[in-house]
C-alpha cells in the first residue's frame, strides 16, 4: 500500500484537524487488506485493533467486483462505503480514498 497524498480538513462542528488518505492498493494484496490499513492510517490505529470489516459490508462481493476484469470498454467501477467512522472510496482502478470524518463532500 502507497500512500499517495493527504489532505487536512476540519471535521465539522468539532474543531479538530483530520486527514484524508489516499493510497494506491494493486491486486497482489487483498482489497479488505489493504481498506483495513488504509483507515487505520488514516484513523492513526494499529490494522490488528480494527474492528471486523465484514461488519461494514460483504467482504466477498468487494473481492469480487475489485478483482474482476475490466474491458477497454468498461470503465472503472468504485463502491463507497462508512468503515469505523471513516468514509471510504474503493476504485477497480486501484485507489483507495479514507475520510476519517465519515463526511464526504464535493
Amino acid at each position: 500500500m502507497t500512500v499517495n497524498n493527504t489532505d487536512q480538513t476540519e471535521a465539522a462542528g468539532e474543531g479538530k484537524t483530520s486527514e484524508s488518505v489516499r493510497v494506491a492498493w494493486d491486486k497482489a494484496k487483498s482489497v479488505s487488506t489493504a481498506v483495513v490499513e488504509a483507515v487505520a492510517t488514516a484513523n492513526d490505529r494499529d490494522p490488528l485493533e480494527m474492528p471486523p470489516l465484514y461488519d461494514a459490508l460483504d467482504v466477498e462481493s468487494l473481492e469480487h467486483i475489485m478483482a474482476s476484469d475490466r474491458t477497454a470498454v468498461q470503465r472503472d467501477i468504485s463502491v463507497s462505503f462508512t468503515y469505523d467512522g471513516a468514509f471510504v472510496w474503493v476504485t477497480s482502478g486501484g485507489a483507495i480514498e479514507v475520510d476519517p470524518g465519515g463526511a464526504r463532500s464535493g
